[in-house]
């Protein structure tokens, strides 16, 4: 599941934009709001690719909001986003434990 490698590097990229005020940007929120989105519904099978999909539509409206463009706003939903590709990427894999006869 490549989408949540892609996304777990997404999420932490945000996070880590919360501690720089230089890429605190409305473009950077956008960019990286349409990537989560996409890479998040493209695995439509499982829970956590849909919130990270759901949550990549959130941050490309914050960074459409100027308002919404805060420190916090990367911070929690980058870390959110995170672990959400975490449990995506190392969680139990339910097509491989399911025998087919």
């Amino acid at each position: 599941m490549w989408q949540g490698w892609i996304n777990l590097i997404l999420g932490l990229w945000l996070a880590i934009s919360g501690f720089v005020p230089s890429l605190q940007t409305s473009w950077n929120m956008i960019i990286v709001g349409i990537l989560v989105a996409i890479f998040g519904f493209m695995v439509s099978k499982k829970w956590q690719a849909t919130v990270n999909g759901v949550l990549g539509i959130w941050v490309f409206i914050s960074g459409l909001i100027k308002s919404l463009i805060t420190p916090t706003n990367f911070i929690i939903v980058g870390l959110v986003i995170l672990i959400l590709s975490l449990m995506l990427v190392f969680g139990k894999k339910e097509a491989e434990e399911t025998k087919t006869e």
